[in-house]
């Protein structure tokens, strides 16, 4: 892989520009000290960069922490209000037999 950018995103409702204020991108890089390139795949959520090794305890969806209940023995996202495990197989299952189809039904 070559080198990377970095790139910063704006809100729509910004009115001004790099020009405005006397700056170009090319005179702000020459600016920097040298810094060694950071190559990956990052996942970022409400200004926070999620570890790799958080992303079992977060929803695929929505990156926010996963949620447990203890009544269904089931992983669920708050968020989503989606259930993040399916339901067993088992036509007997006491945990599974009652599960409402979202989580907010729960009592």
């Amino acid at each position: 892989m070559g080198k990377k950018k970095v790139f910063y995103l704006d809100p729509d409702e910004r009115q001004w520009t790099m020009k405005d204020l006397g700056f170009t991108f090319e005179e702000l890089e020459d600016q920097w000290p040298e810094k060694k390139a950071v190559e990956g795949v990052f996942l970022m959520k409400n200004g926070k960069i999620r570890e790799l090794f958080e992303l079992p305890n977060h929803c695929k969806v929505c990156l926010d922490r996963l949620a447990y209940n203890d009544e269904h023995d089931s992983i669920y996202c708050e968020s989503c209000d989606e259930w993040r495990e399916t339901s067993c197989s088992d036509p007997d299952c006491e945990y599974c037999l009652a599960r409402p189809v979202k989580p907010s039904h729960c009592k």
